[in-house]
């Protein structure tokens, strides 16, 4: 299947080929203009499209081609073949396989018939969707030291902004699975903070539906409004929620997932391990129950919340000495050595009939 980039530029700002640092940048004179490029993404949508377009402008050279370049955080570069440049770069599918976990960084690149090159700002390219079925994971077995810390809500905008602090400060990785009605009263800058952490490979984004509106009962009609919805978040954020979704609750019904599956997420977030962290209790008490229960593989469902914040940096640190890391969903997801272990059960420290998702928020709506 063929795709094709983008999502919000990080970086609208096209690179000449002396600012690209490449080795024949100092041939370029007055009386030849500088080899620039510039590329326009789309914005992301819902549906997730299984064909779009990056809008691309290349001048100063004759005979130019383009490629397309993605750069995963923990990976070598994945390069398209060199082909004429035109308006619209397809991404080949070596590329979009690399996308397959989420988004991640690129680039185009052009070059001219002297050889000399120039590279596009940076920007986030769009995960391939899925095949139109969700698959519901509670864990993964992979041959790594991984677990994925995933945080639902976004209710507390400060809780948000100290929590990719600390995993910035502790080189780890998180997600977040964020719910419309709260995104919606955020700031420009936490947003542009969150764009930034994702294009740094610190966190994915992930959808938790527009609010806590859907249950084990739901239609697929139903699910699709709540999953449409949220569509706004990801536009507001410039960075799709594709390919992951955690429905609120844990609650599953089938119109829950033929909708996200038909919008083109490829997992249905579920987890393994349960902390009660919207209990909201003490550092030493919220750690212990998440670094006891987290293996290799495990998914932890938390919430963006201040106590929470309060106890990441003590988390992180009593995983690092179980010889664990925190990572996103992309890295758990999108590592070779990794496969969806659907039948594993729950290990929730307390019991919670709806499956640990916190309770909706007084005002949100149920």
């Amino acid at each position: 299947m063929v795709l094709v980039a983008v999502i919000a530029v990080v970086g609208a700002v096209a690179w000449s080929a002396r600012d690209s640092g490449g080795s024949q940048a100092s041939e370029a004179t007055a009386d030849a203009p500088a080899l620039q490029v510039f590329a326009t993404p789309p914005k992301p949508q819902l549906p997730a499209p299984k064909e779009s377009t990056i809008a691309v402008t290349a001048a100063g050279g004759d005979g130019l081609q383009m490629r397309l370049v993605a750069t995963p955080k923990a990976a070598p570069p994945v390069t398209g073949s060199w082909t004429a440049a035109a308006k619209a770069l397809p991404v080949p599918p070596a590329v979009a396989r690399a996308t397959r976990a989420g988004s991640i960084p690129g680039y185009v690149e052009v070059r001219d018939d002297s050889g000399k090159t120039a590279r596009s700002g940076v920007f986030l390219l769009p995960p391939e969707p899925g095949p139109g079925r969700a698959e519901v994971v509670r864990s993964v077995a992979t041959k790594k030291p991984y677990v994925a810390l995933v945080f639902d809500d976004g209710l507390d905008e400060a809780g948000v902004s100290r929590i990719i602090d600390v995993l910035r400060r502790t080189k780890s990785g998180g997600t977040f699975c964020l719910n419309g009605i709260n995104v919606k009263t955020w700031s420009e800058a936490l947003a542009k903070k969150v764009q930034a952490a994702v294009a740094d490979g610190v966190i994915t984004l992930c959808s938790h539906g527009w609010g806590h509106r859907t249950s084990t009962t739901s239609s697929e009609a139903e699910a699709m409004t709540d999953l449409s919805n949220n569509a706004a978040t990801d536009r507001f954020l410039g960075v799709s929620s594709v390919p992951f979704y955690r429905p609120p609750y844990g609650a599953l019904s089938t119109g829950i997932e033929q909708a996200a599956g038909k919008l083109g997420y490829r997992w249905i977030v579920m987890w393994d391990v349960d902390p009660s962290d919207y209990e909201k209790p003490d550092v030493a008490t919220l750690t212990q129950r998440v670094v006891s229960a987290s293996k290799k593989g495990s998914i932890v469902v938390l919430h963006a919340i201040a106590t929470t914040a309060d106890a990441l940096p003590s988390m992180i640190s009593g995983l690092k000495a179980k010889g664990l890391k925190a990572v996103t969903l992309t890295t758990m997801f999108g590592d070779s050595a990794t496969t969806p272990a659907d039948s594993a059960g729950s290990s929730s420290t307390t019991p919670v009939v709806t499956g640990g998702d916190a309770p909706p928020v007084p005002g949100e709506g149920a």
